[in-house]
């Protein structure tokens, strides 16, 4: 990874950070703010409850009673309950499932909807007298004189029912009129018969107790009473309490109407008594139900404040519940509930701001790293490639050292300075070891040709070994100095050769020729054709370098083994020359480095001293050749291969 590239990818990092620490710190805000709303809704229910501590007469302990629900809607009374689906999950069944019951109401009438179970209907006859001759509805009442009103609701088929005032037998009415004040409609099902119910409200006052009872008789003809399924206990025969929301707990609380909060007070059975506030709020805990869930409630009952979270509807309800006291009795208890859709709004809110601070900031950071890193890539890349542009490809220096950013301050510019300076160090010890061999044989050959020249004559007068010895050192250091002003030499040389139209099939194929009858004991042999290739050559160069891979070739092969000299020019542009020898191969390791000057592998000590300096200049002469010089070991591990590629030019 670059270093542009770890700086940015380091800085985004600890910036993609930035939004989860804020978003953190938003939930403890919320966390804070939803504490706080828990905190202030406890006050609220617990100021609420000390307020109705002691309204014994506003929390009715009958658990018999008929809860009534409010209804806001009209409701058409036609026999089917369309319009009290909302409430289906509220009936109330009686008798072993005998009939369900549910009630309601709105500003002037009392709604009543029966499900009675009966398969054999037996609807009244004319033939019969007698009020209690066939299936019908009894509904007890206390008016407002205190008095029992008994009203019987009763059909001879599906429609509107007949109402009539009875006497206490049940049997006989009053008057013999029906009472239209009353109205229903009479709907068989399949598993027996609805009946809807209407009548006015103001009839209850102030007494509120009514009962109903679900008649079944049997038999077209015998037309007796098969059973009575009541709302209330036929022995005691005392009506059930209706149970109204409480218009008087309601005005204890009509101030808080307007909040935003819903406040629900229920009895000791868990049946709402009122509900004020909370317009606003889609959930509820006490909207259009007699009782709440027990498992809200159920301590506060008890006696024990609770603070829940419950979600519902999508939202997140808030409940603060308190107990209401009669003494050490509890009667009831207060449910204050509202919604954090506020606060949550509040945290969402914050959250953008944060998530678009967060982005600005990301953003101007990103583009100011992303320059940043680019200009500072761009400053190392151009220090890069003009150090490169220094040295060429044999290691000499080709230019003055003058690097940029030399004059800047920070690292880049300590680092140009440092280069430069070790860069100036490396040319000044450069071209003193390029004068080296040059001295050399100046300062070598003069002496050395004055010490040959006493030995020849030592020679011509005495005959010694030493003076053998002597003279072989003498050549081999001539040799020596010979190499080193050659290797030295070799780039100023090339530079004043020129190239002109060869062909290097018929160089080769001569060259190998006169090698081979000049090493007669080697098997030289050329595989290629004899002419008709052509490069842009220098003659002498290419035999020169010719030379240097042929006496490694015969340094390294085997006795009585073959040397090949192979010539393939299937790739276009361009052709292969490759030199094979049978012997030892040569480390992987060793490969690299056969190129460099003054580097050897010979494990043998031989008669001519060996500096390493003949791949070298090999090397270099075909660099000038716009060629490759490549060494490898053969495919089969029995020798070594020198593979000289070089391009060609048309006939």
């Amino acid at each position: 990874m670059k270093l542009g590239t770890r700086l940015l990818v380091f800085s985004s990092v600890f910036l993609v950070m930035l939004p989860w620490f804020g978003y953190h710190f938003v939930k403890k805000i919320e966390s804070s703010l939803l504490q706080g709303q828990e905190e202030a809704q406890s006050m609220a229910a617990s100021a609420i409850a000390t307020v109705l501590n002691g309204y014994t007469g506003l929390f009715d302990t009958d658990e018999h009673a008929l809860y009534v629900y409010p209804f806001k809607q009209s409701i058409h009374v036609d026999g089917y309950d369309e319009d009290w689906r909302q409430l289906k999950e509220q009936f109330t069944w009686y008798g072993e499932n005998a009939f369900s019951l549910l009630l309601a109401n709105d500003s002037q009438y009392l709604y009543i909807y029966l499900k009675v179970i009966d398969k054999d209907i037996v609807y009244r006859n004319p033939r019969y007298r007698s009020l209690d001759a066939s299936d019908h509805i009894r509904l007890e009442y206390i008016d407002k004189n205190n008095q029992r009103q008994r009203l019987v609701l009763l059909t001879a088929a599906q429609g509107s029912v007949s109402v009539y005032r009875v006497k206490e037998n049940w049997r006989d009415w009053k008057s013999g009129k029906h009472v239209n004040a009353v109205y229903g409609v009479w709907r068989e099902t399949a598993s027996g018969y609805d009946v809807e119910i209407r009548l006015p409200e103001n009839w209850l006052e102030p007494n509120r107790r009514l009962s109903l009872s679900v008649v079944d008789v049997f038999g077209e003809n015998e037309r007796n009473i098969e059973r009575i399924v009541s709302t209330h206990n036929l022995d005691n025969n005392i009506l059930n309490p209706l149970l109204f929301q409480s218009s008087e707990i309601t005005s204890v609380l009509k101030n808080l109407s307007e909040s935003d909060s819903r406040i629900c007070v229920i009895d000791k059975y868990r049946r709402v008594r009122a509900v004020t506030g909370g317009q606003t709020l889609r959930a509820s805990l006490c909207h259009a139900i007699d009782k709440v869930s027990t498992t809200l409630v159920d301590k506060v009952l008890l006696g024990e404040a609770q603070v829940k979270r419950i979600e519902d509807d999508g939202e997140t309800i808030i409940v603060a519940a308190r107990p209401v006291f009669d003494g050490e009795e509890v009667i009831g208890a207060v449910l204050v509930s509202k919604n954090s859709r506020q606060i949550l709004a509040l945290q969402r809110d914050t959250l953008n701001d944060v998530m678009f601070v967060t982005l600005g900031i990301f953003s101007l950071v990103f583009i100011s790293l992303l320059f940043f890193s680019s200009w500072l890539a761009f400053r190392i890349n151009r220090l890069k490639k003009q150090t490169a542009s220094l040295i060429d490809d044999s290691g000499r220096f080709i230019n003055h050292v003058e690097l940029p950013d030399s004059d800047c301050s920070d690292e880049i510019g300590e680092l140009s300075r440092s280069f430069s300076s070790l860069l100036g160090k490396l040319n000044s010890y450069t071209c003193f070891l390029e004068t080296v061999p040059r001295m050399l044989r100046h300062e070598i050959l003069n002496p050395v040709n004055t010490i040959s020249m006493s030995l020849q004559n030592i020679r011509k007068k005495e005959d010694s070994a030493d003076i053998v010895i002597a003279s072989k050192a003498i050549r081999q250091l001539q040799v020596i100095v010979s190499s080193l002003t050659e290797a030295a030499s070799i780039d100023e040389a090339l530079m004043q050769d020129e190239l002109e139209k060869t062909d290097i099939a018929a160089l080769i194929s001569e060259y190998v020729s006169n090698s081979q009858l000049k090493h007669a004991d080697a098997k030289l042999h050329y595989y290629g054709v004899e002419s008709g290739v052509y490069v842009l050559a220098n003659d002498i160069r290419i035999v020169q370098l010719l030379d240097k891979l042929k006496d490694n070739a015969l340094d390294f092969a085997l006795p009585e083994t073959e040397i090949s000299f192979q010539l393939d020019v299937s790739q276009r542009q361009q052709l292969t020359i490759s030199i094979k020898n049978e012997g030892e191969t040569i480390p992987q390791a060793q490969l690299d480095g056969l190129f460099q000057g003054m580097v050897s592998h010979r494990s043998v000590k031989a008669a001519t001293p060996h500096l390493g300096i003949g791949l070298y200049v090999a090397f270099q002469i075909a660099q000038f050749h716009h060629g490759q010089l490549k060494i490898a070991n053969r495919g089969d591990k029995q020798g070594v291969v020198v593979r000289l590629i070089l391009p060609t030019i048309d006939n």
